[in-house]
């Protein structure tokens, strides 16, 4: 049976960099799905995983989305631009190599491939549960522009700078793509702006243990997701309650498969640093 609420996505959507992980495949109670259904009151299929592609939302996600779906989110497409490759070019010290063609890679995925399978994920969602009502969520910049204030990896400004314009672009693709569906878009780069990498009070991760949270939201940016989706997703009337039982929970098992970091990354980064002369 289908839930009322189903929750798509990546890690993004899966609360990864914050929270209690749930048993299963990698997702934390610090997911903003989890504010979504609280908030709506409504049973939830969580489907959101550490690592989700488009195409691993189509395959296992999707599935979940029926007649009874009254609410669909949906956060998905930084893997299919290559996520974590393009974060591990760039954290190398520049004399390892230059990040500009992993970055270059990455834009002409997000102008001339993500859009067609971001299409395809919100066309099935419809299929399945054309009055339910979608709403699509994109990325928000990494870093300030400034300075990495890492001891272990080393982001330049010019880096910075690419990454910044590679995020502009791919919230712009997704935005773009949700409305064209007819989907409801959050943008959450503004509520991020001064809470970046190395800000005074950084709603992201820099590259930190465990491996897997590296370049993710924290709690608060987690929560600060959960604000900006909710603002769309949930009906203006709707009221939690006091008293009556929290929404029930269903975990999906589907699993990603984009690359993750892994503890060989961190090592392989500091043992590139190029000795004292």
């Amino acid at each position: 049976m289908s839930r009322a609420y189903v929750a798509l996505g990546d890690s993004y959507a899966a609360g990864v960099g914050a929270g209690r992980r749930e048993p299963g495949p990698y997702r934390t109670d610090a997911g903003y799905p989890l504010a979504v259904a609280r908030a709506t009151g409504l049973d939830i299929a969580y489907q959101a995983v550490l690592g989700a592609t488009c195409a691993d939302v189509l395959r296992d996600q999707v599935g979940a989305v029926g007649a009874q779906t009254q609410l669909v989110t949906v956060t998905v497409g930084g893997n299919d631009a290559g996520f974590v490759p393009v974060l591990l070019s760039v954290a190398r010290p520049g004399w390892a190599g230059s990040s500009d063609g992993a970055i270059d890679e990455a834009l002409e995925v997000v102008s001339g491939v993500l859009p067609g399978r971001l299409r395809e994920v919100l066309r099935a969602v419809r299929g399945r549960a054309p009055d339910a009502r979608v709403v699509v969520s994109g990325y928000p910049h990494l870093f300030d522009g400034v300075s990495d204030c890492s001891w272990i990896t080393s982001v330049s400004v010019h880096e910075m700078r690419r990454l910044g314009d590679a995020a502009d672009r791919l919230a712009e693709t997704i935005l773009g793509v949700a409305s064209d569906e007819g989907c409801e878009g959050v943008d959450v780069r503004t509520p991020f702006d001064g809470h970046q990498i190395c800000d005074p009070d950084p709603w992201v991760h820099g590259l930190s243990w465990p491996t897997q949270e590296s370049y993710h939201p924290t709690a608060a940016g987690h929560a600060a997701y959960a604000r900006a989706v909710s603002a769309l997703a949930v009906p203006v009337e709707a009221e939690v309650v006091a008293g009556v039982a929290p929404p029930q929970v269903e975990h999906g098992a589907c699993v990603g498969t984009a690359p993750t970091f892994a503890l060989r990354d961190v090592l392989t980064g500091r043992a590139m640093r190029r000795p004292p002369l």
